[in-house]
């Protein structure tokens, strides 16, 4: 039986939580067996400052669509594997722009092979189990963006602030 699957929508977010886990486990064995020490979860800052930085840790909130707590807690992990470094932002030295370091370039060219395998197999996977599952995301997005969760819990309830900030999207995923 599976009890988070009984629930339907009601469990939306804890089963796309399930299944990130579950591939996130997967990558990081693929890591480890490749003798890299790498998490599934600095892939997407990490590859932001491979391909656009040097970036603030705004800077990369807004690209991802993410908190810049969660940014942050990222860029410490980054910075402790020496893989990013900070250096002061030219306009305004009270800001760190954010870089691959030496030994960072040197990760993303031995991880570049075994990312395109992870793209590859994932794309399979999509199209065996799921194929418009990247369409109905980008769908999901834009329907959070126009009217957030709380906001339509709040209209459902008559909750006064279903209008406030952090009732949208805006407030950061």
């Amino acid at each position: 039986m599976d009890d988070v699957a009984k629930q339907g929508t009601g469990a939306l977010g804890s089963r796309l939580r399930r299944v990130v886990e579950r591939m996130d486990r997967d990558v990081h064995a693929i890591y480890q067996a490749a003798g890299v020490r790498f998490e599934p979860r600095w892939y997407a800052v990490f590859t932001s400052l491979r391909d656009h930085g040097p970036l603030t840790v705004g800077e990369l909130a807004e690209r991802l669509g993410v908190t810049h707590a969660a940014v942050s807690q990222v860029r410490t992990a980054l910075e402790r594997e020496r893989l990013i470094t900070g250096e002061a932002d030219p306009v305004d030295g009270r800001r760190q722009r954010l870089k691959l370091t030496a030994h960072g370039r040197k990760t993303a060219a031995k991880l570049a092979p075994l990312w395109a395998a992870i793209q590859t197999a994932a794309t399979a996977l999509l199209d065996e189990g799921a194929p418009q599952l990247l369409a109905e995301l980008n769908g999901l997005e834009r329907a959070l963006d126009h009217r957030g969760l709380r906001a339509r819990v709040g209209d459902l309830l008559h909750l006064e602030d279903s209008d406030a900030p952090g009732a949208t999207h805006e407030a950061k995923r």
